[in-house]
């Protein structure tokens, strides 16, 4: 597998970069042979810090559906929302489909409290707003809810830009078995999502980045996972509790 530089991509805004090349993706994320980092290390290393199933589990930024179907596997009942008609489609047309609908991640149309774990895998960096986003997950999280996240490392990201500090588009292609995808995305600094967390009232109570080995045997990060589990209100904590 190889990497390119393909700029910063700042011409589309990322819905209209991700709904363009959402076919490219369908075929791409479906193929453990081109995506095989995803379904060799990434999923079972993101899957160490995803709870066991509850009450409902929202899906931010599905896409095409994999890790939905996957989290359905193993129990869980899982909705998906992606701004992406194309990759709602792919999802909802699946044999092994779950509940999808189009939707933006500052909008999700559902009620208060309405999940008890949230996932965001690899797509916090596609949204434009990740306060908003948030405050939006906490919004439908029940208090104590996890939101698990995965994301492209901020120290990667950095080199793609050319500095850590400020947020902006970057761009990269991947090839593999002769087929290319590219993916866009923003860098940030690892404080800015820190920061969207606290102030949605997300407490971070794990941090993982996952040690991948290269072809020569030389270990490199491309990956952090946070969890985090959204507090009471103040006014609503339980008296027993403490």
């Amino acid at each position: 597998m190889e990497l390119h530089d393909a700029g910063r991509g700042e011409h589309k805004s990322l819905r209209d970069a991700w709904e363009a090349r959402a076919p490219d993706w369908v075929r791409w994320a479906r193929s453990p042979r081109l995506d095989n980092d995803f379904w060799g290390f990434h999923l079972p290393e993101f899957l160490r810090i995803v709870p066991a199933p509850g009450g409902l589990t929202v899906d931010v930024g599905c896409g095409e559906g994999r890790l939905g179907r996957v989290l359905a596997r193993s129990g869980h009942r899982v909705v998906g929302f992606d701004a992406s008609m194309t990759s709602v489609r792919a999802a909802a047309t699946h044999p092994e489909r779950h509940r999808v609908a189009v939707a933006d991640a500052v909008r999700l149309p559902l009620p208060d409290h309405a999940a008890d774990l949230a996932i965001a895998f690899m797509s916090l960096h596609d949204f434009d707003d990740v306060r908003a986003t948030a405050a939006e997950v906490a919004r439908v999280l029940a208090p104590d809810g996890r939101f698990c996240v995965a994301l492209l490392h901020p120290a990667v990201s950095a080199r793609m830009v050319g500095g850590y500090a400020t947020e902006q588009r970057y761009s990269f292609t991947v090839e593999n078995a002769g087929l290319q995808m590219t993916y866009e995305g923003t860098h940030r600094p690892l404080a800015a999502y820190f920061e969207a967390l606290e102030t949605a009232g997300f407490l971070v109570e794990a941090l993982r980045e996952p040690v991948a080995l290269g072809d020569d045997g030389s270990p490199h990060v491309n990956f952090l996972h946070l969890r985090g589990r959204l507090l009471a209100p103040a006014g609503n904590q339980d008296p027993a509790a403490g």
